[in-house]
C-alpha cells in the first residue's frame, strides 16, 4: 500500500508533510494567519455592532421625554455617537465577545 504513494520529495500527497515541501507548509501558515487576522476584524466590527445597539437603546431609555424630539438631526447625532463609542470600545476588548469568536473559530481556520 506505501508503495504506491510518490514520497519523493518534488511531488507528495497534499497536507503531507516533506522535508522539501516546507514552502507548501510556509504557505498554509500564512493563509491560516491571513484568514484569523481577517476574523478577529470582523468579530469587532460584529461586537461594536451590538454595542452600538445597545447603547442606542440606552440613551434611548435614559432621555428625558421633553429632549427626546430636540430637533431633525439630534437622533442622527445621538446614534452616530453611539456607533463611534460602541466601535471604540470593541477595538479595545469589548465585552469580550470578539474574543469569544475568535477563541471559537480559530481552530477550525487553522486546519
Amino acid at each position: 500500500m506505501l508503495s504506491a504513494l510518490n514520497l519523493n520529495h518534488s511531488s507528495g500527497p497534499q497536507g503531507l508533510y516533506l522535508p522539501g515541501n516546507t514552502a507548501s507548509l510556509e504557505a498554509q501558515r500564512a493563509d491560516a494567519s491571513s484568514r484569523i487576522q481577517k476574523l478577529k476584524k470582523v468579530a469587532q466590527d460584529f461586537e461594536g455592532i451590538l454595542l452600538a445597539s445597545l447603547l442606542d437603546e440606552v440613551q434611548k431609555g435614559s432621555l428625558d421625554p421633553s429632549q427626546a424630539s430636540a430637533g431633525a438631526g439630534s437622533e442622527t447625532l445621538r446614534s452616530l455617537g453611539a456607533q463611534a463609542v460602541a466601535q471604540a470600545l470593541a477595538e479595545r476588548g469589548g465585552v469580550g465577545i470578539a474574543h469569544m469568536i475568535v477563541n471559537h473559530f480559530s481552530p477550525k481556520l487553522r486546519g
